[in-house]
């Protein structure tokens, strides 16, 4: 039989590009279709052109960018895109039709409602056009969660400063607010109460003006705020080194839920994740109250046929709060780790999804039988500042090198791979600070408590050697 044919918009996120080329190539034909080459790494483009039978770049791009080259790394593309969503859709139908793409996908959270739509115009598995969109906009997301029957929270979409001042005095504090139309915790600020409040507010919202996204974002208002959800880890968790939310990654196939992977998390900085453990220790109890949040949260919003990403808050009396869902794989390496521990290719398994239904070898319940434990963790500059490496004062930073303890780690853990900087390289400690991961290290034992307790370890005793270039603001 011969392979059929999806269509991958390629874009930053989601399911990273060295797992999920090589899986979905082994089984269909890969056409490639870059709408940002800003938002393309070196890396990236060359997994693209080595799996794709076709790789289209979008050509008004390189009317004005004829020298264009694809940078080394991106944490967020700083371009501008300046289609419309409608001329977005226009370009995706007329590449899926060209090469009869009986598939559309994207691992990039911004594409999703375009991407939507371009399939519902050619006949296509998707997510759904207005379920994508509430999946995309923060706002008609909460509205759709507490319709769901998940605990229901106070929310207010806000545009300008009059309207965050009525929405602060509507649900009071702590409050947290979030832009609509980002993803990766951008911007998410939290309000512990009304002193300095305005100011704080209008400092988000100077920040995201510097953020560009592409015109094909739309959404009803910038920013929606919404009561806080209050964790209780110890009603949840035995054992230290946790956070107070998972996250759940699963399918929606013909507008059923399927959920594979609870991850446990350990604890933020503010709202930026530092790790991911494959899989959860929760008791059974636990990961059933988990799983019908979930269920609500997905099925609540409308979701066809998608990959899904959904975070959830681990409250007292285990209750649960829904914090976001999105229409496409995690970030990090979850999905290459669900393949490690349990050996399922969800990335392929998609794609069986978008072209087969519910056809695909699906699971019946959550994966289990695992006998090893996988984290995804980073460490950030404020780990270093926290363990005096870093100058509180430092506004940039040159790394002569890292050191990473072996003896940090506790019981059978091993760091089976790790990327640290490379000598002479500078880091500026002033934009996205929280979002700059240093270091990237991926562990592996046969408990997860010791595996949170090394990172705990790690976060405390790696040490970063700086040059002479140090910089304090």
């Amino acid at each position: 039989m011969s392979k059929k044919t999806v269509l991958v918009i390629a874009d930053l996120g989601g399911c990273p590009p060295h797992m999920f080329y090589e899986s979905v190539a082994a089984s269909y034909h890969i056409v490639s279709y870059i709408p940002r080459p800003f938002a393309i790494t070196k890396g990236h483009a060359e997994l693209i052109e080595k799996y794709s039978i076709a790789v289209i770049k979008d050509r008004d791009y390189f009317e004005t960018h004829p020298s264009f080259e694809h940078p080394d790394s991106i944490y967020w593309a700083h371009d501008d895109y300046l289609k419309s969503e409608e001329e977005v859709v226009e370009d995706l139908v007329r590449v899926a039709s060209f090469f009869k793409a009986d598939a559309i996908t994207t691992n990039n959270e911004l594409f999703i409602a375009p991407m939507a739509k371009a399939a519902e115009r050619l006949g296509l598995r998707g997510a759904g056009v207005k379920a994508a969109e509430m999946a995309r906009d923060k706002s008609q997301m909460r509205a759709a969660f507490n319709a769901a029957g998940v605990k229901a929270v106070k929310t207010q979409p806000v545009t300008t400063l009059a309207d965050f001042q009525q929405a602060i005095e509507h649900i009071g504090t702590p409050l947290i607010l979030k832009p609509t139309y980002l993803a990766s915790s951008i911007g998410v600020t939290l309000f512990h109460d009304k002193a300095g409040s305005d100011d704080l507010f209008l400092n988000v919202q100077s920040y995201l003006q510097t953020i560009p996204v592409p015109n094909a974002v739309t959404y009803e208002a910038p920013f929606v705020a919404e009561t806080y959800l209050e964790g209780a880890y110890e009603d949840w968790y035995q054992e230290d080194g946790y956070s107070d939310y998972v996250s759940v990654e699963g399918f929606v196939v013909e507008g059923e839920y399927i959920p594979f992977v609870i991850h446990d998390k350990t604890p933020q900085i503010g709202f930026t994740e530092t790790a991911h453990i494959t899989p959860s220790i929760l008791d059974n109890e636990a990961q059933q109250i988990i799983i019908e949040a979930a269920k609500k949260a997905n099925e609540g919003l409308g979701l066809e046929n998608c990959a899904t990403h959904t975070e959830i808050k681990l409250m007292k009396n285990r209750e649960t709060g829904l914090i976001e869902s999105a229409a496409r794989f995690a970030g990090w390496n979850m999905i290459p780790n669900i393949k490690k521990v349990f050996g399922v290719d969800m990335a392929k398994l998609l794609i069986d999804v978008l072209v087969d239904g519910k056809k695909a070898a699906l699971p019946k319940e959550l994966l289990s039988g695992h006998t090893h434990y996988i984290a995804d963790c980073h460490l950030y500059p404020q780990h270093f500042k926290e363990s005096g490496h870093i100058p509180a004062e430092a506004t940039h930073i040159t790394i002569d090198h890292i050191h990473i303890p072996q003896d940090a780690l506790v019981g059978d853990t091993v760091i089976v791979n790790k990327s640290v900087p490379s000598k002479g390289t500078f880091v500026d400690l002033s934009l996205f600070e929280a979002f700059n991961g240093i270091v990237s290290l991926e562990l592996k034992g046969s408990s997860s408590q010791d595996v949170a307790a090394s990172i705990r370890n790690l976060q405390k005793q790696a040490a970063i050697h700086l040059m002479d270039e140090l910089v304090k603001g």
